[in-house]
């Protein structure tokens, strides 16, 4: 049987993909022995980014204030069961350190130190736009991006941070990225899917957060 042109072209580039896949670049994991002593950490609430910004537009705001409030609730199901790892509110960071431009920085030893914690987790979130139209046709899709960076108390060194930051696009939009929205079908997802399945990425990339 003749292959027609288009089918046989689609079929090479999932070859090609397939082995580029294969010579990725490997992540670099932290052996157990080189691990600092963390026993115990301080979840901060997480921050909106402004960018910069003194006054962003109301609608941008509300979302960004909406996808502050899902990560703090993914952070607590996600630590829910760990003893070792304490999650403050706002009142509570509040009340270690009224100056949080300077908390979130230079005094995270304060704060460690305070609740007598070996490291601090800073969570922030840059955008979170919602999509806007339905699971099979939209106007504009889902926008996410937050990061997040674990820092030694002692030392204010990091230990470990990451970065997720994604419009969703068309699934053939980028061949490089198939197999990984190929997992997603053809849905569009809302804003709050495309931030778990970011967080779920993420967060266990670092030895210190892992289950």
């Amino acid at each position: 049987m003749t292959l027609c042109k288009p089918y046989t072209v689609f079929l090479a580039s999932l070859t090609v993909l397939t082995l580029l896949s294969g010579c990725a670049q490997k992540t670099v994991q932290i052996q157990a022995e080189e691990l600092a002593p963390i026993k115990t950490i301080v979840v901060l609430p997480v921050e909106i980014s402004m960018d910069g910004q003194s006054n962003r537009p109301a609608k941008e705001m509300q979302q960004l204030e909406k996808g502050q409030i899902l990560l703090d609730t993914m952070l607590a199901e996600y630590f829910s069961n760990r003893e070792d790892i304490a999650l403050l509110t706002p009142g509570q960071r509040d009340a270690l350190e009224k100056d949080m431009a300077r908390c979130r920085t230079s005094a995270v030893v304060t704060i460690c130190k305070t609740k007598v914690a070996d490291a601090v987790l800073l969570c922030t979130l840059q955008r979170f736009t919602e999509r806007e139209g339905s699971e099979y046709s939209i106007v504009s899709p889902a926008s996410v991006s937050f990061t997040y960076k674990l820092i030694q108390a002692e030392t204010g060194k990091t230990l470990c941070s990451g970065a997720f930051d994604e419009t969703q696009q068309p699934l053939l939009a980028d061949m490089f990225q198939f197999f990984k929205k190929a997992k997603r079908g053809v849905k569009w997802l809302s804003a709050e899917q495309l931030a778990r399945e970011g967080f779920k990425q993420k967060i266990a990339d670092c030895p210190y957060l892992k289950k």
